[in-house]
């Protein structure tokens, strides 16, 4: 429901800020005095069309705010006008213009005789006789649930299948070129950190003369003659012996030597082994290159080796398995197909059980409204597959006997869609979600028995959703829960609207006021008449 409405520099209006109560709130005032205006600054800010020309001054920005209230939770709605465009706010956060739409749809209906929303819209008509069914059919809800999850995973099944078909030639040749890419490297056999190993061995045999002659010529030169330096280190190991006998001070430097002097022995050692293991050997080497020729032509074909490898291996498994899904999804969806006819037949059933109660008690309340035996109809005819199931559901009218039955955003006028949108939101108030409605002018063209007629479905649909009415009709003014007189004035060349809530004192004058155009003894027992009745 609506909570409160705050409106600043909106057209005619400077500042207007009204609270508002559940069950029937009702708008009164003078022809021309504004009451639309509040109506179109709540269409405004709920998304409707709007202009600069809407801001009062164009100094200023106007700005439409709504906070709604839903099971204690509430949500604030605002929209900003400025010469330059509009900023819409949820909750204080800025938000695209159809998320604004979106909650509208959830929250409000707004009938006017130039517009209207839910109801009169065909996309709308098959929601309706559902919610209509489930209220009477525990097992129907269940069934639509069923419906609309077996059709999202069909079309997903059936694009799927469809992707595979039309890939299949190009994914055979696709898992053939893979196959040979990831035999072209299951054959070379590369190992990890091959390539490092193979470059430090072919350095080696590269230069094996070389270092074949610096190994062994530093062999030699280390304790390979009389007067190597193996041999002089051993004369001077003597010298610092003889030191130590004359001075122990000197044991820790003959330890420290000798130590070092062993090192180069077993270096000289080390020498002389590695260079008698050199030997030249051009086969090896043959081998090595041709090994680093083919792992650099798989670098430069597959870039990383074994990462190619992986994702080649992955890619193959992915494809593989969609060839092995395409039977399943065929199987899956077949099964699908059966699910969905068994299940969209016993939706039908439901449907067609209850159009025709539906229609009557549709129609029911249209003859409550005083329409001169109108007709109501909800067609079904078959379609294709959907969420839905496979019915095409549209709300038919006439309310002339001497035309026939048509769609009903055909046929209703103006002057008759609101009460034609209260009789079906009477039907639904007890299973529809959105909590708030709103009738511009509903008494248009309505008098006498009418009126109390209106009156009295609006009282009864206001037990169950809030609804705001503008009306000049004092017998359907009299039913509202709370009322608010709308006046506009002139004040030094400025037209100024104000809202007042009425109490019991200001609703009874305001009842007389519409009743006569006067206020007198009379018209205001007429007023109070009225209001005793209710």
């Amino acid at each position: 429901m609506i909570k409160t409405l705050f409106i600043k520099n909106f057209i005619l209006i400077d500042e207007m800020f009204l609270d508002f109560t559940e069950g029937f709130n009702v708008l009164l005032g003078e022809t021309g005095a504004g009451k639309s205006i509040i109506i179109k600054a709540i269409d405004v800010a709920l998304g409707a069309k709007t202009s600069k020309e809407a801001v009062k001054n164009p100094e200023k920005n106007a700005l439409v705010e709504i906070t709604f209230e839903e099971n204690g939770k509430e949500t604030v709605i605002s929209r900003e006008i400025s010469q330059t465009g509009t900023k819409c706010r949820i909750d204080g956060a800025l938000v695209n213009l159809e998320a604004v739409k979106e909650e509208r749809e959830r929250l409000i209906d707004i009938h006017t005789q130039f517009q209207t929303y839910t109801y009169i819209q065909k996309k709308y008509h098959i929601e309706l006789l559902d919610l209509y069914i489930e209220n009477k059919e525990s097992e129907y809800k269940a069934l639509l649930i069923k419906q609309e999850k077996e059709y999202k995973r069909y079309i997903e099944a059936c694009s799927l299948l469809n992707r595979i078909k039309n890939q299949s030639s190009d994914n055979k040749e696709k898992i053939e070129f893979l196959k040979f890419e990831i035999d072209e490297i299951e054959k070379a056999e590369v190992q990890e950190n091959e390539e490092e190993e193979l470059n430090k061995e072919l350095e080696i045999l590269s230069n094996v003369q070389e270092l074949k002659e610096l190994s062994y010529s530093s062999y030699w030169a280390l304790g390979g003659e009389d007067n190597s330096i193996t041999e002089a280190l051993s004369k001077i190991g003597c010298n610092i012996s003889k030191i130590k006998d004359y001075d122990p001070n000197a044991s820790e430097i003959e330890e420290n030597f000798f130590s070092s002097l062993e090192n180069i022995r077993e270096i000289s050692s080390f020498l002389r082994n590695y260079s008698e293991t050199l030997e030249d050997n051009p086969k090896r080497l043959n081998e090595i290159n041709e090994r680093l020729e083919l792992i650099q032509k798989l670098k430069r074909k597959y870039g990383n080796i074994f990462e190619a490898y992986e994702k080649f291996v992955a890619e193959l498994k992915a494809l593989e398995e969609e060839n092995c899904n395409s039977s399943e999804l065929e199987h899956e969806i077949q099964n699908l197909e059966a699910s969905m006819d068994e299940n969209c037949d016993k939706i039908r059933n439901f449907r067609t059980k209850y159009t025709d109660e539906l229609s009557q008690v549709v129609e029911n309340e249209l003859m409550k409204l005083e329409f001169n035996c109108p007709k109501f109809k909800i067609s079904s005819t078959p379609v294709a597959l959907n969420q839905k199931g496979k019915d095409d559901v549209e709300f038919m009218i006439t309310t002339n006997l001497a035309k026939e039955l048509s769609p009903l955003v055909k046929v209703a006028s103006g002057g008759e869609i609101s009460r034609i949108m209260l009789a079906i939101k009477t039907v639904f108030a007890h299973v529809d979600k959105v909590s708030t409605v709103i009738f511009d002018e509903i008494d248009t063209g309505i008098s006498g028995k009418t009126s109390i007629s209106v009156a009295d479905e609006i009282f009864e649909l206001s037990k169950t959703v809030q609804v705001f009415s503008i009306t000049h009709q004092p017998i359907i003014a009299s039913k509202a829960n709370t009322a608010y007189w709308i006046s506009k004035t002139q004040k030094d060349n400025n037209t100024i609207i104000d809202a007042t809530k009425l109490d019991f004192e200001g609703k009874v004058m305001a009842l007389a006021q519409m009743s006569s155009g006067v206020v007198n003894e009379k018209s205001l027992s007429f007023a109070k008449e009225l209001i005793s009745k209710n």
